[in-house]
């Protein structure tokens, strides 16, 4: 006997027409074998623990799958034995969404295809063909999460490099470069500086420290506007990239019952998060070098 297994950690939706092709694929191979008997087992996950089995698809795709109840795991077995077989012969399985043990205690979600048979030909040639028709459930979220994680990544450098004071600048002694020309020109007239030089330097530094401290103030006020600027639409994307990745990427989708209208409302909040997001960077960017630009005509 031959048992071969696989195992995919990908999100996926599945829907009753992929379904119903993925049952008749394994039917298909199931019927390679003469005088089988094919008999399907359909075991059903909901929130809050409750497990149902049923033989038919129809019963599983006619099933609520309600807020309260809603569908979480579907493991399917397809299997074919002969007359007085003590066990099938041949089985197919494929699980949607079990749980497998991960790091530090939890667990995650994969998709479980094992096929077992007779010989190794056939169950090659059956997981090849039905990994093909799982992988049509796949639902493709790598691309937008790369994305949100790396608009989250600059959204909040951006907001840290506003949040950092600058660093104290250097000021040699409160003396600007016209106060050291002026020095310069009183040790050339004689070596020692009189007390009335020293005075008038003593002035210069005081009048610099004073204009330092306004400068300092007007820089601060400035510093708070540009960072509430920022900060405002950082914070308004940095909201919408944590909705869209809590929330509008689900792992595991079964497409039939309540689920249709949940899904159809998940779609739409994921469509209006990404319009906010791309609304406020791109105002936000055209604003900042449209005020730039305004600023540097007007008289300061």
């Amino acid at each position: 006997m031959v048992h071969v297994h696989k195992e995919y950690q990908h999100a996926f939706l599945v829907e009753p027409t992929k379904l119903g092709r993925l049952v008749d694929k394994i039917h298909e191979r199931l019927g390679d074998h003469q005088n089988a008997n094919v008999h399907d087992t359909f075991e059903v996950f909901f929130t809050g623990n409750r497990r149902e089995e049923m033989t038919e698809l129809d019963d599983v795709l006619a099933l609520d799958n309600s807020r309260r109840h809603k569908i979480t795991r579907l493991a399917i077995t397809c299997a074919a034995s002969s007359l007085g077989a003590a066990r099938p012969e041949h089985e197919v399985q494929v699980d949607f969404a079990r749980p497998k043990p991960g790091g530090m205690g939890g667990s995650t979600k994969i998709v479980a295809i094992s096929v077992r048979g007779d010989t190794t030909a056939w169950a090659n040639r059956t997981l090849s063909e039905v990994e093909e028709q799982v992988e049509r459930n796949w639902s493709d979220y790598a691309r937008p999460v790369i994305v949100l994680i790396g608009l989250l990544l600059v959204a909040l450098l951006v907001l840290a490099f506003q949040l950092v004071p600058p660093l104290p600048r250097s000021d040699y002694w409160w003396l600007t470069s016209s106060d050291l020309d002026r020095i310069e020109a009183m040790l050339a007239q004689h070596p020692a500086l009189s007390d009335e030089d020293l005075r008038e330097v003593s002035t210069m530094q005081l009048r610099n420290i004073l204009d330092a401290r306004r400068n300092v103030r007007s820089a601060q006020e400035n510093r708070m506007k540009r960072t509430l600027f920022w900060a405002v639409p950082l914070l308004i994307v940095g909201a919408c990239i944590v909705v869209l990745l809590t929330t509008c990427y689900p792992i595991a989708v079964f497409l039939w019952g309540d689920e249709v209208k949940r899904y159809a409302s998940t779609v739409d909040r994921r469509k209006a998060m990404w319009s906010i997001i791309i609304a406020v960077t791109v105002v936000g960017v055209a604003s900042r070098f449209f005020f730039e630009g305004l600023s540097s005509w007007l008289p300061r």
